[in-house]
């Protein structure tokens, strides 16, 4: 049976078109900027910890820095998801839509 399910449209090859344009899909700018501002908030996270915590041991410091730097990175992942989106949104990237017609 004949894979006919394609993701992306067929090429054309214009040698007078020398210049081409990326174009990023939106899913892209979405888990890009949400990696990037999870990482980021995670590292937020353990540095205002071990500043701002009043911990009495080495394992409540760790306790500490392991629940800030999830609460930090998935803040981040969400906001960075938000943001992504907005900045696909904004630069008006649209994914083409699959057509599954039979008839």
């Amino acid at each position: 049976m004949e894979d006919t399910d394609s993701q992306s449209p067929p090429v054309e090859h214009d040698t007078a078109h020398a210049s081409r344009t990326r174009t990023i899909d939106p899913s892209e700018a979405v888990t890009g900027v949400a990696i990037v501002l999870g990482i980021l908030g995670g590292a937020i996270g353990v540095v205002s910890t071990l500043v701002l915590a009043d911990a009495s041991s080495v394992g409540s410091w760790i306790a500490y820095c392991l629940i800030a730097a999830l609460a930090g990175g998935s803040a981040g992942i969400v906001v960075g998801g938000m943001f992504g989106a907005i900045f696909a949104v904004t630069k008006g990237i649209t994914v083409p839509a699959r057509s599954n017609h039979q008839g």
